[in-house]
């Protein structure tokens, strides 16, 4: 073989080699790859820079609403960050917080909510028996202008005595289930 041939294929090998070298080079300073034990710089969107740059602070006001779909009732929580929270940005929260929304979020203060099909601590733990519409009827919560009708029993108000009837419209608490099949049976009897 000629020597001229042989020491073109060699210049051939040797600029691809180079060209493959400066393309890796330029793809790793442009961002595209990362070396082993580098991270990968953030993506540069609006969600992005704010993800990463506006972090909890332990100034930072955190405030929960809770919304109790069966009572309409709504407690709102405010406090200071947890030690595990301070630091973490918009996405880590919402890690954090999974089927929370998240309304505010800046360092100055955090806003979330909560939706929960359920009754608020006073109308699940608390009941009383009253009047409606003339008749005995159970209530979710305590006597009072916010307590919910959970039930409105067959029994006629009117068969009860003048005492029992007064005692209905103060409301009449029941502290368990079976207090208050013993009070409905009792006046069912009359």
């Amino acid at each position: 073989m000629l020597p001229f041939p042989q020491n073109l294929k060699r210049r051939a090998l040797l600029a691809a080699g180079l060209i493959a070298a400066a393309l890796v080079l330029a793809a790793y300073a442009g961002g595209m790859l990362s070396w082993p034990g580098k991270q990968r710089p953030a993506q540069d969107t609006e969600v992005g820079k704010q993800d990463t740059k506006i972090k909890i602070t332990a100034t930072t006001d955190f405030a929960q609403k809770i919304t109790y779909l069966k009572c309409g009732d709504e407690e709102v929580f405010r406090s200071k960050p947890a030690d595990n929270l301070v630091g973490l940005n918009l996405a880590q929260v919402q890690k954090v917080y999974a089927g929370w929304t998240v309304d505010k979020f800046d360092a100055q203060e955090v806003e979330m909510s909560l939706k929960v099909d359920s009754y608020c601590r006073e109308h699940a733990n608390n009941m009383f028996i009253g009047v409606k519409d003339g008749f005995v009827a159970v209530y979710q919560g305590r006597p009072g202008p916010r307590a919910i009708v959970r039930e409105v029993t067959a029994i006629p108000a009117r068969n009860l005595s003048a005492e029992d009837m007064e005692e209905l419209r103060q409301g009449m608490v029941v502290k368990s289930r079976e207090e208050l099949l013993r009070t409905l049976e009792g006046m069912q009897a009359r």
